[in-house]
């Protein structure tokens, strides 16, 4: 069993979980998703109950938003593993293009290499821009691009061909996890912000740092089988019995091991938060609102594991689906005259 946090059991789930599901379906028929195999295999996931479950609190509006988030990067952390894309001089143009929408509001591509998904990332950046302070969305793209910098040196671990050593791997894994982007979607889901101040402090910084670890480490002891399929090495467990020199069964009690110390100092740190802020001098309402937000990471986690179980993503693909051909469809939404958009940007 994947260890995780004790609080919530059994975790809360949005009241909108059939109507976000249908929005989700519909986003993704409208980036053309349904045109293919692979891409209604996709849409098959449940992205929407995913986010029913880790933005429970968050109005249909809301979640809207983080449900257009989540499965954005879910399908650019599919595209970033084709082959196409899978090195760093071929993911930096892409990697830029990304940040442009997303800072600016507006595709830097020149019009004809503009698809319906970069469309859509487009309306989405300035949606959320107007919905967000100044703060929490400089925050917000400031983490999506240490999001896409995580995939750029996974990148290049396999252009290197062998794993890297654990210390490497857990910063490298912190970012492409994305889960600092996905506590800030906490704050857009409650209506809520942690003021900068102490969002920066120490003590902030390793719970959401503790917090990415157990969702990164859970992610992999639950997709163990299928990395070790695939021969993708950005896993706990087989950076470990590398490592280590260790069978697959003493690095995955070793994994556990880990995500359970890691569950401890998220709760130890959890427990200082309350006479921190209060020596601070933040204001009671203020306490509470973060301590709703270190909730909600715990929240996101446990509602995260629930979704493993009913989803289809991390399914073992048939010998006939393995290679890049389970994801082709893929390819319209960032295409590869990309690698001409690199050359233009010099």
């Amino acid at each position: 069993m994947i260890p995780t946090y004790a609080e919530p059991t059994p975790p809360n789930v949005s009241p909108y979980t059939r109507r976000i599901e249908e929005y989700v379906r519909s986003l993704g028929e409208s980036l053309g998703l349904t045109e293919t195999k692979g891409g209604r295999e996709r849409l098959e996931a449940g992205y929407g109950q995913f986010v029913a479950w880790t933005y429970p609190e968050a109005s249909f509006r809301d979640l809207c938003l983080c449900a257009e988030w989540l499965f954005f990067t879910f399908i650019l952390d599919d595209l970033h593993t084709l082959k196409v894309y899978d090195d760093p001089e071929a993911w930096a143009p892409v990697h830029r293009r990304l940040m442009g929408i997303i800072n600016t509001g507006k595709d830097p591509a020149p019009a004809w290499e503009q698809t319906p998904f970069t469309e859509a990332l487009t309306d989405l950046s300035i949606r959320t821009g107007e919905r967000l302070s100044p703060a929490l969305h400089g925050r917000l793209n400031r983490h999506l691009d240490l999001f896409f910098q995580g995939f750029t040196e996974e990148s290049e671990n396999r252009f290197r061909g062998t794993p890297p050593g654990i210390d490497s791997f857990t910063q490298t894994r912190r970012l492409s996890v994305g889960m600092e982007f996905g506590f800030d979607l906490v704050e857009l889901s409650q209506g809520t912000e942690v003021p900068e101040n102490i969002y920066e402090t120490d003590l902030f910084r390793k719970m959401v740092e503790a917090a990415s670890d157990v969702v990164a480490w859970q992610n992999d002891l639950h997709s163990i089988h299928l990395d070790g399929m695939r021969g993708d090495f950005h896993n706990v467990v087989i950076v470990m019995q590398h490592a280590d020199g260790i069978s697959l069964q003493e690095a995955i009690d070793s994994a556990v091991a880990r995500v359970q110390g890691r569950v401890a100092d998220f709760l130890a740190a959890e427990e200082q938060l309350r006479p921190f802020l209060e020596s601070r001098g933040v204001p009671s309402r203020t306490r509470e609102e973060i301590l709703k937000v270190t909730a909600g990471m715990r929240q996101w986690t446990n509602g995260c594991l629930h979704w493993y179980g009913n989803t289809t993503r991390y399914a073992i693909p048939t010998a006939s689906d393995e290679s890049d051909q389970q994801h082709a469809h893929l390819q319209a939404m960032l295409p590869s005259q990309d690698r001409a958009f690199r050359h233009s940007c010099g």
